[in-house]
């Protein structure tokens, strides 16, 4: 009595049928998500669905495939506009400021402007003093070359020039711009004083 034959197409029917009730790793959907999305996180997901596939038969190469694929398209469109210097980050400061927007640092005297809370470096509006604002700077202290003196030492001797330089207007305070060490690196050497005015103003305070 010969041994029963077995058909090969009949057993790989039966094999793609039994892995078809396996389960989808969870890894490998997280790979095609995060490589979807650019997710710095794709590569660690994709060994380890990888992984499981291996150690737990699971189904999801393939999405783990697609997801590689996208998270590869992200990683060489950054490095282009990195290494052509297109990304925002890398912009100038003033480009990326809304219409009308300066850095404090920026400011001429007599401009007149929407003043930030406090004093110290900030991005400010620009307004016509014959217009609605609440700050009006009055002078531009240079701070001269070298390395940056500490922070409190250069707010606390440019708000006493200031305070000695400023008219005395009922209702004002004075408060100055002074810049951080990014700015200073920037070439920023010096302190914008002006006056914060405790109600809105529609005209030069001198």
């Amino acid at each position: 009595m010969s041994a029963p034959s077995h058909d090969p197409e009949l057993f790989d029917e039966l094999m793609r049928t039994e892995l078809r009730r396996q389960p989808i790793s969870r890894f490998a959907i997280a790979t095609l998500v995060s490589g979807l999305l650019g997710g710095l996180l794709a590569p660690v997901f994709a060994v380890a669905a990888l992984i499981q596939i291996r150690d737990r038969r699971q189904r999801g190469r393939v999405l783990v495939i697609i997801g590689l694929s996208a998270f590869a398209v992200w990683a060489g469109v950054a490095a282009y506009l990195i290494g052509t210097g297109s990304a925002w980050w890398q912009q100038p400061r003033q480009d990326r400021l809304p219409e009308g927007a300066a850095h404090g640092l920026d400011l001429t005297a007599s401009t007149c402007f929407w003043s930030p809370a406090a004093s110290g470096e900030a991005d400010v509006l620009r307004a016509p003093c014959t217009e609605r604002h609440n700050a009006e700077a009055f002078e531009v202290l240079s701070l001269g070359d070298g390395p940056m003196p500490d922070v409190l030492e250069i707010y606390q001797r440019s708000l006493a020039r200031c305070e000695a330089d400023a008219l005395r207007i009922p209702d004002a305070r004075i408060q100055v711009m002074t810049p951080t060490s990014f700015s200073w690196k920037d070439g920023k050497h010096r302190a914008v004083c002006y006056y914060h005015f405790a109600t809105d103003m529609t005209r030069p305070a001198r």
